[in-house]
C-alpha cells in the first residue's frame, strides 16, 4: 500500500510538472507574439455574449494595447452578414458549412501555437469536420451542455437521466429547442414528431417551461411552480446556486445536447491580430475563465489544471468518453427543423 501511495506520488508529480512545462512554453510563446505592432489598432469579433467575459477583454486589451469591438451575436441569422465587417467569428458548430463556403479563411497552425493543445477528441473532431484539403478552417474553443438540476430532499439521486426524468417528479425545462434534444438523448428517441410524441408519453405531464433568457424572470417561474427537476445550460448552474442554494446538477449518463462554439478568422479582416486573438484566448489561464466565470466547458487540456474540481467534474472533462456522448446540431437546416419541433412540443 505505501509504495502504491508512493507511486501515485510520484505520477502525479511529473504529470503536474508535464502541464507546468506545457503552460510555460505557451506563455512564452504569447510573450514573444507581444512584441508585434499591434498598438492603437481595432479587432472587430462577432460572437455570442459568453465571450465578452471581462478577463479575455481587458487582458487582451492591456497585453496588446488593442481596442476589441465585440457585436454580440446569438441566432443564425444573426452570422449571415460577417465578411468585411468582422475579424474573427465565434459561432454554433452547425454554421460551418455556412461560412466554410466563402467567409472563413485557412488557418496557419504555425500562427495559432495553442492548436496543439486541443484535447485529443476534439482534435480528432476537428480534423474530421473542420478541416478541408489539409488545412484547418476553424477550432472548437468551448461547449455548453445541458445538465439536469434537481432538489434532493424530494429527489433520489442519480446520474441517470431515466431516473431523474419520471413521471415521479415534477418537470421544469428551459425553453430552448435543446431541453428537447437532451430529453431525445435521454430516453434515445428520434427528434421528430413521432420522437416527441412518444417522450411526451413518457413524461405524462406538460413540464414547466422557464424563460432562460433573462433568468430573473425564468427563477420567478421556477419559484411559484416549484419543480422537483429542472432541465437547463450548465452555464445557469452558478446562478441556480445563487438564487435556489439547495440544487444538485448532474449531466446525464446517457448523454446530453451541447452547443459547441467554433471561432475562425473571417476572410479580408486582419489576419495578424486575429491570429493573435485566437491564441489570447486559448491561453491556460484566460481559457479557464470560460469554464470556472462562465460555466462552459474548454477545449484546450492544459488549461484543466486550473479549473475548479467542481467544475471540473461537473462537466465531465476528465471523462473524455462522456464528450463523445454529446449531441450537437450538424446543419442550420436541422436547427430551425428543432426549433418547429420545439414549438410543437410546447404546443401541446
Amino acid at each position: 500500500m505505501k509504495r502504491f501511495i508512493i507511486m501515485t506520488a510520484i505520477f502525479f508529480g511529473f504529470f503536474l510538472s508535464y502541464q507546468i512545462l506545457r503552460i510555460a512554453a505557451q506563455r512564452k510563446y504569447m510573450s514573444q507574439i507581444s512584441t508585434k505592432e499591434t498598438k492603437g489598432k481595432t479587432l472587430k469579433i462577432f460572437s455570442p455574449d459568453f465571450f465578452t467575459e471581462r478577463n479575455i477583454y481587458e487582458s487582451f486589451k492591456k497585453r496588446y494595447d488593442v481596442n476589441l469591438k465585440f457585436t454580440i451575436k446569438n441566432t443564425p441569422k444573426d452570422f449571415r452578414e460577417i465578411k468585411n465587417v468582422a475579424d474573427v467569428v465565434i459561432y454554433p458548430s452547425f454554421l460551418y458549412k455556412n461560412f466554410s463556403k466563402e467567409s472563413i479563411i485557412p488557418l496557419d497552425n504555425n500562427k495559432i501555437k495553442n492548436v496543439e493543445n486541443l484535447m485529443d477528441n476534439f482534435m480528432n473532431f476537428t480534423k474530421k469536420n473542420y478541416t478541408e484539403k489539409g488545412s484547418i478552417y476553424a477550432i472548437p474553443v468551448a461547449y455548453s451542455p445541458y445538465a439536469i438540476y434537481f432538489n434532493s430532499s424530494k429527489v433520489s439521486k442519480s446520474i441517470k437521466g431515466k431516473d431523474l426524468i419520471n413521471k415521479s417528479y415534477k418537470i421544469a425545462i428551459a425553453d430552448s429547442y435543446g431541453s428537447l434534444l437532451t430529453l431525445c438523448k435521454i430516453f434515445n428517441k428520434k427528434p421528430d414528431t413521432n420522437g416527441i410524441e412518444e417522450i411526451r408519453k413518457i413524461l405524462n405531464q406538460k413540464p414547466v417551461i422557464f424563460n432562460i433568457e433573462n433568468p430573473a424572470i425564468g427563477m420567478s417561474t421556477l419559484q411559484k411552480e416549484k419543480p422537483d427537476v429542472i432541465i437547463a445550460p450548465s452555464y445557469l448552474k452558478g446562478f441556480f446556486e445563487r438564487e435556489a442554494g439547495s440544487l444538485e446538477a448532474v449531466l446525464p449518463e446517457e448523454g446530453t445536447y451541447a452547443d459547441l462554439y467554433l471561432i475562425s478568422i473571417v476572410e479580408n479582416g486582419d489576419y495578424e491580430l486575429s491570429y493573435i486573438f485566437i491564441n489570447h484566448i486559448f491561453d491556460p489561464l484566460i481559457h479557464k475563465n470560460l469554464t470556472d466565470i462562465m460555466g462552459l466547458g474548454i477545449t484546450n487540456k492544459t488549461s484543466l489544471s486550473y479549473i475548479s474540481a467542481v467544475n471540473y467534474n461537473f462537466l465531465k472533462m476528465n471523462y473524455p468518453d462522456y464528450l463523445d456522448k454529446l449531441y450537437l446540431l450538424s446543419s442550420e437546416e436541422e436547427y430551425y427543423k428543432t426549433e418547429q419541433l420545439f414549438k410543437d412540443f410546447k404546443g401541446n
